[in-house]
């Protein structure tokens, strides 16, 4: 029984570690497309790699048009898609409701309340309620 527990509680922390960090550590649309492009005095080029493989390309620009310089680079920004926080402190809410009744359990009769006897609320009893 007191493997189950901590079977149990092991297994929630682990999904609501899974649940919160999903959105924090997967790619971003920014670092998904892993190409640069840059110009030059000669002209400008790309390079993309895809799930297909790797491509380059180059253009060299007309003599009377002024080439643009440097390069833009933008830095991926992490964030939680519409709804994704909403759906995470569900779920989050649903794992702790369902812990808590995992550990106490049900009643064995109508009118008993759980009382915890460490600090830590690991272990408790059922007794009657106080009126």
């Amino acid at each position: 029984m007191n493997f189950l527990k901590s079977a149990a509680s092991m297994l929630a922390t682990i999904s609501i570690l899974t649940l919160v960090s999903a959105p924090i550590l997967g790619p971003s649309p920014a670092e998904a497309r892993r190409a640069a492009a840059a110009c030059g005095p000669r002209g400008c080029a790309a390079a993309a790699c895809g799930p297909r493989g790797c491509a380059a390309g180059a253009r060299t620009a007309p003599a009377y048009r002024p080439v643009p310089r440097g390069v833009v680079v933008v830095a991926p920004r992490r964030y939680w898609r519409p709804g994704g926080a909403i759906a995470a402190g569900a779920a989050i809410g649903f794992i702790a409701g369902a812990a808590a009744a995992s550990v106490a359990g049900t009643p064995p009769k109508p009118g008993y309340c759980w009382y915890y006897t460490t600090p830590a609320k690991t272990t408790g009893f059922w007794d009657v309620c106080p009126s």
